[in-house]
């Protein structure tokens, strides 16, 4: 069905029904009545990708990612989809796995289809990145919980530091003056903020971290959680509150201080990150600092679709705030 087949049916113009479609005020109000019930009647759907091509907007974008299944794709990608939404703007998937040659082919495929602009995002870890696996003239675009390094354009990333921040005020409010610090790998941007944010907080409090007390895990699971802990907590003056860089980690630091028969939060106070949805089932719940995915999400689409609108774009880290979840593994 084609818009020359509504023009004959409805006995107008094909550049009338193109009116009517593009909701122009010259056309009276019987004829458009009379185009819109033979639209109907027939089922007539305009051609996006053709239009797109007249208009040099598909009200497209799409969504780069180089994982897929990663612990944090889900939340980002709706917070995306939920600014598009509300341009009536559908978004595109496609899933890279850190390959840059699938990358590329996926670039290519979405130029040719004419998406009005990306995002280009990491699903698990923020680490810089290089510029698109292919030249991007004139398509916006936005990196996504991850950064380049030198392309005019805009990174959303999670406030870490300032989260760290909220995390070190509430132990140091509550009176605890030894804090040990459960960090992850020491490669990964993550720890880095999140360790200052501590160091600072507890400095400002007029407290000093002790260095005894501060540990780098191999990986972010649970088991090195729980042996970190565990030689913390053997220490001639062990912590009164264990601070970790996930809720994993912090998982194992409360089995650690369960199977020592200490009291949580009485001896020991916990604070996780990331607000995983395991962190309100361990025992006892986990205060942790909740990462702004679904707002760093919303706030990558709003940037792009400005741009795509015309607002310039330049380099910049635009950091979204951290939110502190407080449960009874502190307040208890």
């Amino acid at each position: 069905m084609t818009m020359r087949d509504v023009a004959t049916v409805a006995g107008v113009s094909t550049a009338t029904v193109s009116k009517v479609l593009n909701d122009r005020p010259d056309v009276g109000a019987e004829v458009r009545q009379r185009v819109l019930e033979t639209i109907t009647r027939l089922g007539y759907r305009p051609n996006a990708v053709a239009r797109g091509l007249r208009s040099r907007h598909t009200d497209t974008i799409a969504i780069l990612t180089d994982d897929l299944e990663g612990i944090f794709t889900n939340a980002l990608m709706r917070g995306v989809e939920d600014a598009a939404s509300e341009y009536d703007v559908s978004v595109l998937l496609a899933n890279s796995y850190g390959d840059p040659e699938k990358e590329r082919k996926h670039l290519r495929r979405l130029i040719d289809r004419q998406v009005d602009g990306l995002i280009i995002m990491s699903g698990n870890r923020v680490r810089p990145r290089p510029g698109p696996a292919l030249p991007l003239p004139g398509t916006p675009y936005v990196f996504l919980y991850e950064y380049g390094t030198s392309e005019p354009v805009p990174s959303v990333l999670p406030d870490d530091r300032g989260g760290a921040v909220l995390a070190a005020r509430h132990l140091t409010g509550l009176g605890r003056r030894r804090i040990g610090f459960i960090n992850g790998p020491a490669s990964w941007d993550a720890t880095r903020d999140r360790l200052e944010g501590l160091t600072v907080t507890v400095h400002e409090a007029g407290l000093t971290l002790d260095p005894a007390l501060v540990r780098h895990a191999p990986s972010w699971s649970p088991e090195d959680g729980y042996a970190l802990a565990e030689s913390m907590l053997a220490t001639h003056r062990p912590p009164d509150a264990i601070f970790c860089a996930s809720d994993d980690l912090a998982t194992g630091a409360l089995a650690a201080i369960h199977e020592r028969g200490l009291r949580i939060p009485g001896d020991v106070a916990v604070v996780g990150f990331d607000d995983r949805s395991l962190a309100v089932h361990q025992r006892p719940p986990l205060t942790t600092v909740a990462l702004p995915l679904h707002e760093m999400g919303r706030t990558a689409g709003s940037l792009l679709l400005a741009a795509i609108n015309g607002a310039p774009q330049r380099h910049e880290l635009i950091r979204v705030p951290c939110e502190l979840k407080v449960r009874a593994s502190t307040s208890g």
